[in-house]
Protein backbone atom coordinates (compact mmCIF):
# COMPACT_ATOMS: atom_id res chain seq x y z
CA UNK A 1 0.00 0.00 0.00
CA UNK A 2 1.18 2.93 -1.11
CA UNK A 3 1.83 6.26 1.72
CA UNK A 4 1.04 9.86 1.40
CA UNK A 5 4.51 10.22 2.95
CA UNK A 6 6.11 7.56 0.02
CA UNK A 7 3.83 9.82 -2.74
CA UNK A 8 5.56 13.18 -1.19
CA UNK A 9 9.62 11.39 -1.36
CA UNK A 10 9.05 10.34 -4.96
CA UNK A 11 7.58 13.82 -5.13
CA UNK A 12 10.50 15.50 -4.17
CA UNK A 13 12.52 12.77 -5.72
CA UNK A 14 11.04 13.92 -9.10
CA UNK A 15 11.58 17.52 -8.79
CA UNK A 16 15.48 17.16 -7.86
CA UNK A 17 15.66 14.92 -11.05
CA UNK A 18 14.25 17.12 -13.37
CA UNK A 19 15.99 20.30 -11.95
CA UNK A 20 13.05 22.08 -10.43
CA UNK A 21 13.02 23.80 -6.99
CA UNK A 22 10.81 24.76 -4.18
CA UNK A 23 10.84 28.43 -5.75
CA UNK A 24 9.55 26.41 -9.09
CA UNK A 25 6.35 24.68 -7.73
CA UNK A 26 5.62 27.87 -5.59
CA UNK A 27 5.39 29.82 -8.88
CA UNK A 28 3.21 26.81 -10.50
CA UNK A 29 0.65 26.43 -7.54
CA UNK A 30 0.85 30.51 -7.00
CA UNK A 31 1.89 29.78 -3.07
CA UNK A 32 3.95 31.74 -0.82
CA UNK A 33 7.77 30.19 -1.10
CA UNK A 34 7.09 29.47 3.03
CA UNK A 35 3.84 27.51 1.96
CA UNK A 36 5.02 25.06 -0.38
CA UNK A 37 8.47 24.55 2.44
CA UNK A 38 5.68 23.95 5.09
CA UNK A 39 3.84 21.42 2.24
CA UNK A 40 6.38 19.41 2.10
CA UNK A 41 7.31 19.36 5.65
CA UNK A 42 4.20 18.31 6.64
CA UNK A 43 3.23 16.39 3.37
CA UNK A 44 -0.38 17.93 4.02
CA UNK A 45 -1.03 17.64 0.73
CA UNK A 46 -4.33 17.92 -1.29
CA UNK A 47 -5.20 15.44 -3.95
CA UNK A 48 -5.38 18.90 -6.36
CA UNK A 49 -2.08 20.09 -5.36
CA UNK A 50 -0.40 16.42 -5.80
CA UNK A 51 -1.55 16.53 -9.47
CA UNK A 52 -0.68 20.56 -9.91
CA UNK A 53 3.04 19.09 -9.01
CA UNK A 54 2.84 16.33 -10.90
CA UNK A 55 1.61 18.81 -14.12
CA UNK A 56 4.85 21.16 -13.72
CA UNK A 57 7.25 17.55 -13.59
CA UNK A 58 5.11 16.43 -16.94
CA UNK A 59 3.95 13.15 -15.46
CA UNK A 60 0.68 11.86 -13.82
CA UNK A 61 0.18 10.29 -10.43
CA UNK A 62 0.40 7.49 -11.66
CA UNK A 63 3.48 7.15 -12.87
CA UNK A 64 4.61 8.58 -9.41
CA UNK A 65 3.14 5.78 -7.67
CA UNK A 66 4.64 3.36 -10.21
CA UNK A 67 8.10 4.60 -9.89
CA UNK A 68 7.42 3.84 -6.17
CA UNK A 69 6.53 0.31 -6.85
CA UNK A 70 9.15 -0.08 -9.33
CA UNK A 71 11.95 1.05 -6.25
CA UNK A 72 10.48 -1.78 -4.56
CA UNK A 73 11.14 -4.06 -7.45
CA UNK A 74 14.25 -5.98 -5.74
CA UNK A 75 15.47 -7.06 -9.24
CA UNK A 76 18.16 -4.64 -11.47
CA UNK A 77 19.32 -7.31 -13.53
CA UNK A 78 18.32 -10.59 -14.57
CA UNK A 79 20.96 -13.69 -13.56
CA UNK A 80 22.71 -15.38 -16.26
CA UNK A 81 20.19 -18.23 -16.61
CA UNK A 82 17.55 -15.78 -16.98
CA UNK A 83 19.47 -14.14 -19.90
CA UNK A 84 20.60 -16.78 -21.53
CA UNK A 85 16.39 -18.51 -21.92
CA UNK A 86 15.35 -14.95 -22.98
CA UNK A 87 18.20 -14.87 -25.50
CA UNK A 88 17.51 -18.07 -27.16
CA UNK A 89 14.09 -17.47 -28.56
CA UNK A 90 13.98 -14.32 -31.03
CA UNK A 91 10.02 -14.32 -30.18
CA UNK A 92 10.95 -14.42 -26.52
CA UNK A 93 13.46 -11.75 -26.69
CA UNK A 94 11.12 -9.18 -28.91
CA UNK A 95 8.01 -9.87 -26.21
CA UNK A 96 10.50 -9.12 -23.53
CA UNK A 97 12.00 -5.63 -24.72
CA UNK A 98 8.20 -4.72 -25.45
CA UNK A 99 7.21 -5.48 -22.21
CA UNK A 100 10.47 -3.39 -20.28
CA UNK A 101 9.24 -0.88 -22.32
CA UNK A 102 5.98 -0.99 -20.97
CA UNK A 103 4.35 -1.53 -24.21
CA UNK A 104 0.80 -3.02 -23.85
CA UNK A 105 -0.59 -6.29 -25.13
CA UNK A 106 -2.84 -5.20 -27.32
CA UNK A 107 -0.45 -3.02 -28.67
CA UNK A 108 1.93 -6.12 -29.47
CA UNK A 109 -0.72 -7.79 -31.10
CA UNK A 110 -1.90 -5.32 -33.41
CA UNK A 111 1.76 -4.13 -34.08
CA UNK A 112 3.39 -7.47 -34.46
CA UNK A 113 2.80 -11.13 -36.30
CA UNK A 114 1.33 -12.45 -32.95
CA UNK A 115 -2.17 -12.96 -32.02
CA UNK A 116 -3.70 -13.07 -28.74
CA UNK A 117 -2.43 -16.47 -27.79
CA UNK A 118 1.04 -16.40 -28.71
CA UNK A 119 1.61 -13.48 -26.76
CA UNK A 120 0.16 -14.73 -23.66
CA UNK A 121 1.83 -18.07 -24.13
CA UNK A 122 5.29 -15.90 -24.49
CA UNK A 123 4.72 -13.87 -20.85
CA UNK A 124 3.41 -16.87 -19.32
CA UNK A 125 7.21 -17.72 -19.72
CA UNK A 126 8.74 -14.79 -18.87
CA UNK A 127 6.26 -15.04 -15.51
CA UNK A 128 7.58 -18.18 -15.15
CA UNK A 129 11.32 -16.97 -15.67
CA UNK A 130 10.50 -14.32 -12.78
CA UNK A 131 10.43 -11.19 -15.23
CA UNK A 132 6.81 -10.32 -14.60
CA UNK A 133 4.11 -11.23 -13.15
CA UNK A 134 0.93 -11.48 -15.24
CA UNK A 135 -2.65 -10.89 -14.22
CA UNK A 136 -6.16 -11.09 -15.11
CA UNK A 137 -6.46 -9.43 -18.46
CA UNK A 138 -3.25 -9.90 -19.54
CA UNK A 139 -2.25 -6.81 -17.71
CA UNK A 140 1.59 -7.17 -16.54
CA UNK A 141 3.53 -5.97 -13.27
CA UNK A 142 7.03 -6.09 -14.11
CA UNK A 143 9.14 -7.56 -11.22
CA UNK A 144 12.28 -5.61 -12.01
CA UNK A 145 13.60 -1.95 -11.31
CA UNK A 146 12.53 1.00 -13.34
CA UNK A 147 16.25 0.98 -13.24
CA UNK A 148 16.99 -2.18 -14.71
CA UNK A 149 19.85 -2.97 -16.71
CA UNK A 150 21.12 -6.19 -18.75
CA UNK A 151 24.45 -8.14 -17.33
CA UNK A 152 27.60 -6.56 -17.89
CA UNK A 153 28.65 -8.91 -20.81
CA UNK A 154 26.06 -11.09 -20.19
CA UNK A 155 24.26 -12.98 -23.45
CA UNK A 156 21.75 -10.13 -23.84
CA UNK A 157 24.46 -7.16 -23.79
CA UNK A 158 26.23 -9.67 -26.55
CA UNK A 159 24.14 -9.96 -29.11
CA UNK A 160 23.06 -6.16 -28.38
CA UNK A 161 26.49 -5.74 -29.47
CA UNK A 162 26.72 -7.91 -32.39
CA UNK A 163 23.18 -7.59 -33.91
CA UNK A 164 21.49 -4.29 -32.83
CA UNK A 165 24.57 -1.77 -32.56
CA UNK A 166 26.32 -3.17 -36.05
CA UNK A 167 23.02 -2.35 -37.62
CA UNK A 168 22.06 1.20 -35.59
CA UNK A 169 26.09 2.58 -36.35
CA UNK A 170 26.09 1.02 -40.28
CA UNK A 171 24.24 4.15 -41.89
CA UNK A 172 25.30 7.88 -41.25
CA UNK A 173 23.32 9.96 -39.42
CA UNK A 174 22.36 12.96 -41.43
CA UNK A 175 19.06 13.70 -41.42
CA UNK A 176 17.27 16.24 -39.41
CA UNK A 177 15.30 13.23 -37.56
CA UNK A 178 19.09 11.86 -36.54
CA UNK A 179 22.06 13.13 -33.91
CA UNK A 180 24.87 12.03 -33.70
CA UNK A 181 28.13 13.27 -31.67
CA UNK A 182 31.49 11.65 -30.82
CA UNK A 183 33.80 13.16 -28.97
CA UNK A 184 37.38 12.32 -27.56
CA UNK A 185 39.58 13.90 -25.14
CA UNK A 186 41.95 13.36 -21.89
CA UNK A 187 40.15 13.99 -18.70
CA UNK A 188 41.17 13.36 -14.74
CA UNK A 189 39.83 11.36 -12.66
CA UNK A 190 37.64 14.04 -11.16
CA UNK A 191 36.33 14.75 -14.71
CA UNK A 192 35.62 11.00 -15.41
CA UNK A 193 33.43 11.22 -12.35
CA UNK A 194 31.48 14.77 -13.27
CA UNK A 195 31.35 13.54 -16.96
CA UNK A 196 29.60 9.95 -15.99
CA UNK A 197 27.20 11.73 -14.09
CA UNK A 198 26.44 13.68 -16.41
CA UNK A 199 25.49 11.04 -18.66
CA UNK A 200 23.22 9.31 -15.73
CA UNK A 201 21.34 12.44 -15.22
CA UNK A 202 20.61 12.64 -19.07
CA UNK A 203 19.90 8.76 -19.13
CA UNK A 204 17.32 9.28 -16.46
CA UNK A 205 16.07 12.72 -18.42
CA UNK A 206 15.45 10.48 -21.84
CA UNK A 207 13.87 7.74 -20.00
CA UNK A 208 11.54 10.38 -18.33
CA UNK A 209 10.57 11.99 -21.90
CA UNK A 210 10.12 8.05 -23.30
CA UNK A 211 7.86 7.35 -21.00
CA UNK A 212 5.49 10.76 -20.44
CA UNK A 213 5.15 9.82 -24.39
CA UNK A 214 3.93 6.40 -24.24
CA UNK A 215 0.34 7.49 -24.70
CA UNK A 216 0.82 9.66 -27.33
CA UNK A 217 -0.55 8.06 -30.54
CA UNK A 218 1.27 7.41 -33.97
CA UNK A 219 4.60 6.61 -32.05
CA UNK A 220 7.51 5.83 -34.56
CA UNK A 221 10.58 3.13 -33.23
CA UNK A 222 13.37 5.46 -32.17
CA UNK A 223 16.92 4.36 -30.36
CA UNK A 224 19.72 6.26 -28.84
CA UNK A 225 22.80 5.37 -27.46
CA UNK A 226 24.38 7.40 -24.14
CA UNK A 227 28.16 5.79 -23.52
CA UNK A 228 31.39 6.47 -22.40
CA UNK A 229 34.44 3.98 -21.41
CA UNK A 230 38.54 4.97 -21.02
CA UNK A 231 39.42 4.28 -24.38
CA UNK A 232 41.65 5.69 -27.13
CA UNK A 233 41.70 4.57 -30.96
CA UNK A 234 43.95 1.94 -31.71
CA UNK A 235 45.63 3.82 -34.60
CA UNK A 236 46.69 6.37 -32.76
CA UNK A 237 47.79 4.59 -29.93
CA UNK A 238 50.01 2.54 -32.72
CA UNK A 239 51.56 5.71 -33.25
CA UNK A 240 52.42 6.67 -29.78
CA UNK A 241 56.18 6.62 -28.65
Amino acid sequence: MTTRTEIVSELKRALREGGHTYTDVARHLQLSLASIKRLFSTGNFTLQRVDQICELLGVELPTIIERLQDQRAPTNQLSLAQEKEIISDPRLFLIAWLTLSRTPFDEIVKTYRFDAVEVQRLLIKLDRLKVLELQPGNRVRLLVSRRFSWRRGGPVQRYIHQKLLKEFFADHFASEREEFFFHGDALSDQGHAKLKRALQHAIRECMEIVERDHATPDRRGVAFVLAMRPWEYSGFVAMRR
